[in-house]
């Protein structure tokens, strides 16, 4: 990793969260995961990995009330950051997949094709916080401000600002295979099988504030 800029920078804020989502194929979208980051030491709330998460079978309208409680959470903690006078930034490592799934959650708002759940934001909503300078692509700000030999995805930057998974196996692709396994499993198989997944969500997660804050102390 070589920067291309003399200070590589990416905006920060005094309340941060960092998002990651896992869809199984084009099934539908069943864990949203997040991170909770207090940079100026004010209280808000407990800083940490929040799921917000359905193991129905997808396709299915639970996977809707996922998405609901996940978007109630994440603007819940954006307002209230603006009330107290606080900057607030949430952060994807690659908006083309967040994006994409944020827009499909619409499937089961007042506009959606599918059953309405309550809490679903419309699109036009949705569009206008992806758009909005709150919400940032971090792999943007990577390949906009460094070269690699190797790549610019997230386990290619994260290992080089230090962050390393729990998983050894931890990828997309891997996670796609557990997820189908833990649905077909019961019992202690199946919750093993669920736990694995959660934990990999929340390393890449926290591979993704690695990066940002990599990039903060580069520049």
């Amino acid at each position: 990793m070589v920067p291309k800029v003399a200070r590589p920078t990416i905006p920060r804020a005094d309340v941060e969260v960092d998002v990651d989502l896992e869809s199984h194929l084009d099934d539908g979208a069943y864990l949203w995961g997040t991170l909770l980051t207090l940079r100026d030491g004010r209280p808000l709330e407990d800083e940490g990995y929040r799921p917000f998460v359905t193991w129905s079978r997808l396709p299915d309208a639970d996977e809707g009330r996922a998405f609901a409680e996940f978007w109630r959470w994440l603007t819940g903690i954006r307002d209230r950051a603006a009330g107290q006078g606080r900057s607030f930034r949430a952060y994807c490592y690659s908006r083309a997949a967040e994006n994409g799934w944020l827009l499909l959650g619409g499937r089961f708002g007042p506009e959606g094709t599918l059953a309405v759940v309550k809490g679903v934001p419309g699109v036009a909503e949705v569009r206008r916080f992806i758009s909005s300078p709150l919400w940032v692509d971090v792999h943007e700000a990577v390949a906009t401000q460094f070269v690699s030999t190797s790549g610019l995805g997230l386990k290619v930057v994260a290992p080089v600002a230090g962050f390393t998974w729990r998983d050894p196996e931890a990828g997309g692709e891997a996670s796609l295979g557990w997820y189908r396994d833990a649905q077909a499993a019961r019992g202690v198989e199946r919750d093993a099988g669920r736990e694995r997944i959660l934990a990999y969500n929340e390393d890449d997660v926290r591979a993704t504030r690695a990066v940002r804050e990599w990039i903060t102390r580069f520049g």
